[in-house]
This record gives structure tokens, C-alpha cells and sequence, in this order.
């Protein structure tokens, strides 16, 4: 199985029950899901396919874990930056997810500007919040996004062997590094 089919049986399983909490907001299950179907959609909008990468740079927020959870049902691999990455370091993760997307908010909106001319190629910025120039307003996007679970046919052959994460290491011996977390790994976290 695939971590997010697995998350999908504990969603039927537990629609109207509390599934996430964050400063003092609680979605249930239902709630969350709704969340994640609108990333997969907005995934499927972007012609994101299987193995594709989208790069996660946000501080923790409810958006999180809907997001790369959303993105796995597009079978799209989520590359989870770390938010207090800045220069260098988050321009080598951003060069090595392979994403062609990145995801932010306006907290991390102008911490990705400052390290966008270490790019090693172009990535479209799409901001949960306030969009300017050429970035793309996700908020906006997400809403125009059917709230409806995609069709399993967007995974048909993956296997749980196949990526559902990119996470990197501290970089304290030099730049981080990605670590390839599949979908039979992730579901030990859960």
C-alpha cells in the first residue's frame, strides 16, 4: 500500500473525529482530507505525474501535512525543505529535490527570493498568502480545487517502494543531503 491510501482508510474510518490541531484550529479527518484533495488536484492542474517533485518550504502550519499528503495522492514526491534553511544550504536543497514548485508562505516567500539567483534552474514560487510578481497565488488556486479525492488511476503501478518524501540532514558537515524516504517508510511514522 501506499502511505497515502493507508491515510485514506483512517480518514473513512474516522471522518468526523479530530485529526489535526494547530494554534488552537482543529480539522477532523474529513476536514483534512478535503485539504489534501485540493493539493492533488492542484497537482493533476500543474501536469505534476508520478515521481514528480514539489518542494515544501514552510514553517509548521495546518497546510503541512495536508499538503504533502494532497501531493502523494497525485503521486507527486514532496521534498520537505527545512524552513530555517536560507542562501546556499536552501538553494542546494531546493538544486537537488529536482522540483520544478515550490511551495511557501509569506514567511518563507522572501527567504526563497534572496536564495532564487543560487537556482540552478527556474522554479515557480506559489505562496499560501500574499503573491507578488511573477510568484503564483496557491490560496487562490487551492480554492478552485475540487475538494474531491483524485482518481486512484493517477497511481496505478506505484508501489510502496517508490518515493513519497525527500528529507534532508542537518548539513552539519557540509550541505545537507537528501534522504529518500518511501512509502513503506513513511507509514512506520504514522
Amino acid at each position: 500500500n501506499l502511505v497515502c491510501d493507508d491515510l485514506q482508510a483512517v480518514v473513512q474510518a474516522h471522518r468526523d473525529r479530530p485529526a489535526l490541531t494547530f494554534e488552537g484550529r482543529t480539522v477532523t479527518y474529513g476536514e483534512m482530507d478535503a485539504m489534501a484533495n485540493r493539493y492533488a488536484h492542484w497537482a493533476r492542474s500543474q501536469n505534476l505525474r508520478r515521481g514528480q517533485t514539489v518542494a515544501l518550504f514552510m514553517p509548521n502550519r495546518l497546510d503541512y501535512f495536508p499538503a504533502w499528503y494532497g501531493l502523494s495522492k497525485a503521486g507527486v514526491v514532496t521534498a520537505l525543505v527545512n524552513n530555517q534553511l536560507t542562501g546556499q544550504a536552501l538553494a542546494h536543497c531546493l538544486n537537488i529535490s529536482g522540483a520544478a514548485h515550490v511551495i511557501v508562505d509569506d514567511e518563507t516567500s522572501p527567504v526563497f527570493e534572496a536564495a532564487r539567483g543560487l537556482l540552478e534552474r527556474p522554479m515557480q514560487q506559489w505562496v499560501l498568502g500574499s503573491a507578488h510578481g511573477d510568484q503564483r497565488d496557491l490560496s487562490q488556486a487551492l480554492k478552485s480545487s475540487s475538494q474531491l479525492p483524485p482518481d486512484r488511476s493517477v497511481r496505478e503501478g506505484m508501489t510502496a517502494r517508490d518515493t513519497a518524501l525527500y528529507i534532508y540532514t542537518s548539513g552539519t558537515t557540509g550541505l545537507p543531503k537528501a534522504a529518500r524516504v518511501t512509502h513503506m517508510r513513511a507509514q512506520l511514522y504514522m
